[in-house]
């Protein structure tokens, strides 16, 4: 073997299967880290877990991620960038708060029904902010743009007449809650199909949902 050959070989980065990238293998890392967090859960959730998921060594995932706590919130930063990319393109022909709102939904279904690891982890989220202070810390020097998304649809609502300026935190803080039980649902109920949930919560939200019963009347008395 030659000097040069040998010194190659020592440059190369443990763990990283030859030929691929950092970036492909960081997007790796972090694809995996979302199934082992999503499955077992920050605290019992090893290194040695992501990496053999990932296909490359636990100790190569130290080239990307100085700690866990900084895998995790890349993990949750990296699902977040895709949740706002899906949004902002579901929402960006929408005119009506009404409008908004099921294409959000309708964009969370596409994105578990592609990936059912996205809802598991996120759904998790809250509670393992609750366990662990260090997550909890780096969660709320975050800024949110999921929800500045939901704002955004509800401002439109607010100057289209649909609601009036006065409930729109609540309308706000009631979509996010809807949201998050959407994504825990999607994750635990593991539903073959959204589409009829959307479809009964928007029309609870219109009114329309008890309209049928309406329409039939009263119970007919059995004889």
């Amino acid at each position: 073997m030659t000097a040069r050959r040998a010194q190659t070989i020592q440059k190369r980065s443990p763990g990283r299967p030859p030929g691929s990238t950092s970036e492909a293998t960081r997007a790796r890392i972090l694809a995996a880290a979302r199934v082992c967090f999503a499955r077992t859960g920050y605290a019992a959730t090893t290194n040695r877990d992501i990496g053999e998921h990932a296909g490359v060594s636990s100790a190569a995932l130290y080239l990307y991620f100085e700690s866990k706590t900084a895998l995790y919130m890349a993990t949750v930063s990296d699902a977040k960038d895709e949740l706002i990319a899906h949004y902002k393109k579901a929402v960006a022909e929408t005119t009506s708060l009404r409008d908004g709102i099921r294409a959000l939904l309708v964009a969370s279904a596409q994105i578990h029904e592609r990936d059912p690891s996205m809802s598991a982890f996120l759904s998790a989220l809250p509670v393992e902010m609750q366990r662990h202070d260090e997550l909890l810390s780096a969660m709320v020097e975050s800024p949110n743009e999921i929800v500045e998304i939901i704002e955004g649809i509800v401002e439109v609502g607010v100057r289209n007449g649909e609601i009036a300026r006065a409930v729109a935190p609540q309308v706000v803080s009631m979509f996010v809650a809807v949201a998050l039980g959407f994504s825990m649902f999607a994750a635990t109920m593991r539903a073959s199909s959204l589409t009829g949930i959307i479809d009964a919560f928007n029309a609870l939200v219109e009114g329309k949902l008890f309209d049928d019963v309406k329409k039939r009347g009263p119970r007919a008395k059995k004889k």
